[in-house]
C-alpha cells in the first residue's frame, strides 16, 4: 500500500496539470468551432451578402463536426432571415437548444422559433385581404347604425309603426241572387189541343205566343249599394318587378338605403362595385345592383 501511495499521488498530479494546459474540453469549445475554415469561410460569404453560398459552408462545417452549435446557430440566422425557410430554421435553432441549452442565446433563439412557427402558418392558413375585410366591417357597422336608429324611434314613438301601416281593407258583400220571375198559368184553347212543347224554340217557333213565355232578361251582377269595392293588389313598398341592373346614387342615398330599396345585403352590394367607396358616394354616381 505504501507503493501505490507515489503512484496515486502522480496520477492526480497529472489529471490537474492536464486540465490546466487545457487538454480537456472547456469554455474554449465555441472558440473551436469557429476556428473551423468551412465556418469562418461562411462568415466572410455573409459579409460579402452571398447567403446561399455561406449556408453551404456552414452545412460543410456541420458535416466536419455535427455537435457544432455555432455552426446551427449561424444557419438557423441565415434561414430565418435571408432565405425564408422557416422551418429549417426551426431545426437548427431547436439543435443549438439542445447542444447548449444554457447558452446566453438561448432566451432569443425560443422567441425566434416562435416567429418562425408564425411565418409557417401565416403560409398555409393566409389572411383574408385587409381591404375587403375593412370593407365588409364598414357596412355592417353602418347597417348597425342605421338599425339602432331606427329602434330609437320605433321607443320613441310606440304608436307609429302601427299607424303608418294601411288599414286591411273590409270584405266585399256578397251580392243577392236575382228573384225567380213569376210563372205565367197556362189558358187551355176551347178549339185548339195544346200542341207537345217544343224544345227548341228557335228552330220551330210556336205559334201560340201565350205558350212561349218570354225569357227572363239577363241580370247584370252588380253589386248591392253600399258593398266596399275589392282594392287592386298592390305591390309592397320597395318592390320592383323589372329588378334594375344599375341604380343611379341621388342625394341623402347610403350603400344601407339602396341595399334596403331592393332587399339586397350592403356586403353583396359593395362586393359587385369592389372600386366604389362607401364613404365617398357622388350624386349621379352608378352602382351595380347583384
Amino acid at each position: 500500500m505504501k507503493c501505490l501511495r507515489p503512484v496515486f499521488s502522480c496520477a492526480v498530479f497529472i489529471l490537474i496539470a492536464a486540465g490546466l494546459c487545457g487538454c480537456f474540453p472547456g469554455n474554449d469549445n465555441h472558440q473551436d468551432e469557429e476556428r473551423d475554415p468551412h465556418f469562418q469561410r461562411g462568415r466572410d460569404l455573409v459579409n460579402s451578402q452571398e447567403f446561399k453560398a455561406a449556408a453551404e459552408e456552414f452545412e460543410k462545417a456541420l458535416e466536419t463536426n455535427p455537435r457544432s452549435a455555432a455552426a446551427h446557430y449561424e444557419l438557423g440566422c441565415l434561414c430565418d432571415a435571408k432565405l425564408n425557410d422557416y422551418a429549417a430554421a426551426i431545426y437548427h435553432y431547436e439543435r443549438l437548444l439542445l447542444l447548449t441549452p444554457d447558452s446566453p442565446r438561448a432566451p432569443l433563439v425560443r422567441e425566434r422559433i416562435r416567429g418562425c412557427k408564425l411565418e409557417l402558418a401565416g403560409t398555409e392558413f393566409p389572411l383574408p385581404n385587409s381591404q375587403n375585410l375593412q370593407r365588409e366591417v364598414y357596412a355592417l357597422t353602418e347597417e348597425n347604425r342605421l338599425l339602432k336608429q331606427q329602434l330609437d324611434e320605433a321607443r320613441s314613438h310606440p304608436g307609429a309603426s302601427l299607424a303608418a301601416l294601411p288599414a286591411p281593407a273590409p270584405a266585399p258583400a256578397p251580392a243577392p241572387a236575382p228573384a225567380p220571375a213569376p210563372a205565367q198559368p197556362l189558358r187551355p184553347l176551347a178549339n185548339n189541343p195544346i200542341p207537345a212543347p217544343n224544345l227548341n224554340p228557335n228552330l220551330n217557333p210556336n205559334p201560340n205566343p201565350a205558350l212561349n213565355p218570354a225569357p227572363a232578361p239577363l241580370t247584370p251582377s252588380v253589386s248591392a249599394p253600399g258593398a266596399a269595392a275589392v282594392p287592386p293588389r298592390v305591390s309592397p313598398a320597395g318592390a320592383d318587378a323589372s329588378h334594375p341592373r344599375t341604380y343611379v346614387i341621388q342625394p341623402k342615398d347610403s350603400i344601407y338605403s339602396v341595399a334596403t330599396r331592393y332587399g339586397l345585403k350592403a356586403s353583396a352590394i359593395l362586393a359587385a362595385n369592389t372600386n366604389v367607396s362607401p364613404t365617398h358616394l357622388r350624386i349621379g354616381q352608378s352602382l351595380n345592383l347583384p
